[in-house]
């Protein structure tokens, strides 16, 4: 307990001297801030764009290295399932209607 009293007691004494002696108020140059900042963002806006720009051709280099090949030759199953199913179904179709007239 009177551990917790004697770090209340310095607390409220650190308190009570920063503000009773606020430290001294300068101006800042806000015209020079305000430019500082627009660099660093520019600068970092680039450094962001040449990232992204890096991190895409590894992505695109890494597709057509390792995806495409695969992706490709399930693309092709997929499109010749489809054409023949469309085959079949065209065949079929003639004689629904034909069977539906009579």
């Amino acid at each position: 307990m009177s551990r917790l009293v004697l770090f209340v007691l310095v607390v409220m004494l650190q308190v009570c001297l920063t503000s009773s002696n606020p430290l001294p108020s300068t101006a800042p140059d806000n015209a020079g801030l305000f430019e500082r900042a627009q660099q660093v963002y520019r600068d970092t806006k680039t450094k962001v764009l040449n990232v992204g720009s890096t991190v895409a051709g590894f992505a695109g280099m890494y597709y057509e290295e390792h995806l495409k090949p695969v992706a490709d030759s399930y693309m092709e199953w997929a499109k010749d399932g489809a054409s023949s199913l469309w085959e079949r179904v065209k065949s079929k179709v003639p004689t629904f209607r034909s069977t539906q007239d009579k």
